[in-house]
């Protein structure tokens, strides 16, 4: 419920009685855009928050202890990646561990990945990502 408040100057506001959306999520460990990862488990992780001083090996190497990656999908300039396991598990895994992980001064902040778009697939076409392959 909402109460009114005079504070001055004419200028009336609501205040709330309730918390917000971000005192809801906080210490949950995810900041940025709505706080929400609606998208399924799955063994596609996005990975933001990053330094641009950050390498894909360096990025890699904080990831491979959880188990085999796929790959890792990097564009340098980006504040963001996406890392590829082989199995969800090690995703799941890595997501917990790592969430607000600080990484090169920046605390990480992971997501599972959305599913890929026709969109988002042209541009990959047109703008190329660089990846990392890994030994099996």
């Amino acid at each position: 419920m909402s109460k009114k408040l005079d504070r001055g100057g004419g200028r009336d506001r609501f205040r709330r009685d309730y918390p917000s959306r971000y005192e809801d999520n906080k210490g949950n460990g995810v900041s940025g855009r709505d706080n929400r990862n609606d998208n399924p488990p799955s063994r596609h992780l996005w990975v933001g928050n990053l330094s641009h001083s950050i390498v894909e090996e360096e990025l890699a190497r904080h990831f491979l202890r959880f188990g085999p990656l796929e790959n890792v999908a990097f564009q340098s300039g980006r504040s963001y990646a996406f890392v590829n396991f082989r199995r969800d598990e090690d995703a799941i895994d890595a997501m917990r561990t790592l969430q607000g992980f600080p990484l090169a001064g920046n605390p990480l902040r992971i997501e599972f990945a959305k599913a890929v778009s026709v969109a988002h697939l042209l541009l990959l076409v047109t703008f190329p990502v660089h990846y990392v392959n890994l030994p099996l």
